[in-house]
């Protein structure tokens, strides 16, 4: 029973985190693209931290059969930027970014209570590692250079539209590719060294500030 109750403890904690990192990292695309001069997102709502605004209900219900989801796409009408390649790098960029963010806010009471004991300050640090832990994974995981993710989209501000859409040609192969990767976990595992790199750096980095003043 003890273990029943732990792990569904786990459970909760990583859903709420879930919605919640999800929920930021969809308002930043749509405050970005606001900011940017598309009001499309905002006139649907969607510069909010209110999950259920964001929330897709297949990607919710994958979370519980396969913990993994994804929310509904925040709209991005590029038509409204100036420079519409820059536009669209941006808006996408301002979600991983967000997660990172949150990440590295996240760490410094993380780092804080890492020398601390007790019942309350365990559950404390668990909290803090699991919402520190999924965000930086949420950022770098978007930021792959694969449709339908943020890197892609990045990846189209970078690119000369021609070699991009060439790339496009190939998307649904793909597609196919990169979720054979994910369900057989290779994907996890190359993703692995990177997502503990940048770990490490923000927990060193937080710490070191923390030692300057605290």
């Amino acid at each position: 029973m003890s273990n029943t109750l732990g792990l569904l403890y786990d459970f909760l904690i990583r859903f709420l985190f879930f919605v919640f990192s999800i929920s930021v990292h969809e308002c930043a695309h749509a405050y970005s693209a606001y900011l940017l001069g598309d009001p499309t997102a905002k006139n649907q709502g969607r510069i909010t931290l209110n999950p259920l605004k964001h929330l897709d209900p297949l990607g919710t219900l994958m979370i519980f059969l396969i913990n993994f989801g994804w929310a509904k796409p925040t709209p991005v009408n590029p038509i409204y930027f100036k420079d519409r390649k820059k536009g669209v790098m941006l808006c996408s960029l301002a979600g991983p970014m967000s997660n990172l963010l949150l990440a590295i806010i996240l760490a410094f009471p993380y780092v804080y209570l890492r020398n601390s004991y007790g019942i309350i300050s365990n559950n404390l640090r668990f909290i803090l590692g699991v919402g520190f832990s999924l965000n930086v994974v949420l950022a770098i995981f978007n930021m792959l250079p694969i449709p339908p993710l943020d890197g892609s989209k990045i990846l189209s501000g970078i690119l000369p539209s021609r070699t991009y859409y060439k790339m496009l040609e190939y998307e649904s192969y793909i597609t196919i590719i990169f979720v054979i990767l994910m369900l057989t976990g290779i994907l996890g595992r190359i993703l692995f060294p990177i997502v503990s790199v940048v770990q490490s750096g923000i927990i060193k980095s937080v710490a070191t500030i923390l030692g300057l003043i605290v």
